[in-house]
């Protein structure tokens, strides 16, 4: 199955500005996650989804720039619920529960596009909007998250997150121990992305960018 996110890699096309296909080698590294942030009236929890479960290496994945937009050739992605975790297990059991994980085991991404922001890329930094549709428990909402994009060394960082509203989905906040505890219907979604990328061009045996063209 395609882990989800790593279509958030190809945001380094920014740094290869071209108005051609270009095909990337990506390596998502361990240290890369994904969280779920929510409340009650009471406290606070948080879902995650570590590297070791987002990880797929050695993969490759062509992207292409339009003016400012980035489509990529895979835009379709999973996030398996039940590879959440956290310290609160009662709250992860709740969640499990809320979004029917033995119905709807997968949250389902869809990117229509990036869309890059000229005057905020520089040479170790971009930032950009990704327009995805996100289908939790078969129904599905549209998006525009503001995603950051720094390179340290070998390794680019992407970071984005995204406040939204349970009942959009059709999902009602639980509430425990008659009306004490009562859960938010805001919550947040963070990912941090840690990745190694290479394109073709970094192959001196590979030639795929002299060959695709417009």
């Amino acid at each position: 199955m395609k882990k989800v996110l790593v279509f958030f890699a190809l945001l380094m096309l920014a740094f290869y500005p071209l108005s051609a296909q270009i095909t990337f080698f990506v390596d998502i590294q361990k240290n890369s996650s994904i969280s779920i942030n929510g409340t009650t009236n009471l406290l606070s929890f948080k879902l995650t989804q570590s590297g070791d479960r987002l990880a797929k290496r050695n993969f490759s994945i062509s992207a292409t720039q339009i003016q400012n937009k980035i489509v990529l050739s895979q835009n379709e992605h999973s996030i398996s619920v039940n590879d959440f975790n956290s310290k609160n297990k009662l709250a992860l059991r709740d969640f499990l529960k809320l979004v029917k994980s033995d119905i709807y085991p997968t949250f389902r991404v869809k990117l229509n596009y990036f869309e890059i922001d000229p005057k905020m890329i520089n040479k170790d930094q971009s930032k950009a909007n990704a327009s995805i549709e996100l289908t939790i428990t078969g129904k599905t909402k549209q998006y525009n998250i503001p995603i950051t994009s720094n390179r340290e060394g070998d390794s680019y960082i992407i970071k984005g997150t995204e406040k939204l509203n349970i009942r959009d989905f059709g999902l009602i906040p639980p509430v425990e121990m008659m009306g004490l505890i009562r859960v938010n219907e805001w919550i947040s979604i963070d990912f941090n992305i840690v990745c190694k990328i290479n394109t073709y061009k970094n192959y001196p045996e590979t030639n795929v960018l002299n060959t695709v063209k417009n």
